[in-house]
Parts: C-alpha cells; structure tokens; sequence
C-alpha cells in the first residue's frame, strides 16, 4: 500500500482543523443567539444548501478516490458527509458574520474536504 504524501496531509488535517472549528464556531453562535435574538435562525446541518454542499462533496469524492484508486462505499460515507455538514457549518458561521456570504462557497469547501479524505488511503 502507498502511503500518502505528507503535503496531503497536512492538508487534510488543515481543512479538518477548519471544519471543526467551524462546527463549533456553529454552535456557539446558535446557542448564544437563541438566548440573546428574539428572531432568530438556529444553525441546521441539513438546512438549505444541503444538497448542494453534499452533492458537491460527492463529486470531490468519487474524482478524488477514483483518480487514486481508493475509492471504497464505507470510506465515502464518512468522506461525503462530514464535508457537507462541515460546509453547512462554515456557511452559516460566515452568513451571520458576512451577510453577503456567495451560496457557493460552502460547497467549494464540501468538495475540498471530500477531495482530500478520497485521495487519502482510509
């Protein structure tokens, strides 16, 4: 078995790291806004743009692991969705913060995640 490069995976620890504080990050700012907001829009994984976040995750995926030859059902469950509710998260932390946050961002960062969990032998 090849192992991976060192540069992917930095990488992939790099966006990891990014995800999880964007998970976080996510719920922090949903709970505080809850106790503080009168209207207010809690954060949900599965909100609007899901689809897309998660449908742009699995393209990274599949080209990724395909293109490496690591393509494995059980190792796209993890690689697909965790990159799309990463992508939620970043998407609602950076909407509350930048009100012109563009729709697309949040799947560019899904299928970026999904690209370096595919490439990466699991």
């Amino acid at each position: 078995m090849n192992s991976p490069s060192p540069l992917l995976i930095v990488l992939a620890l790099l966006w990891t790291v990014a995800a999880g504080t964007a998970l976080i990050a996510s719920i922090v700012l949903s709970v505080r806004g809850k106790r503080r907001e009168a209207e207010f829009v809690a954060w949900n994984p599965v909100g609007t743009g899901f689809l897309i976040a998660a449908t742009a995750a699995i393209a990274g995926y599949v080209v990724a692991a395909v293109a490496t030859n690591h393509f494995s059902p059980s190792g796209a469950a993890f690689s697909v969705l965790w990159p799309a509710m990463a992508a939620m998260a970043l998407s609602y932390v950076a909407g509350r913060r930048t009100p012109s946050w563009p729709w697309w961002a949040g799947a560019i960062f899904a299928a970026a995640g999904a690209a370096l969990y595919g490439s990466l032998p699991m």
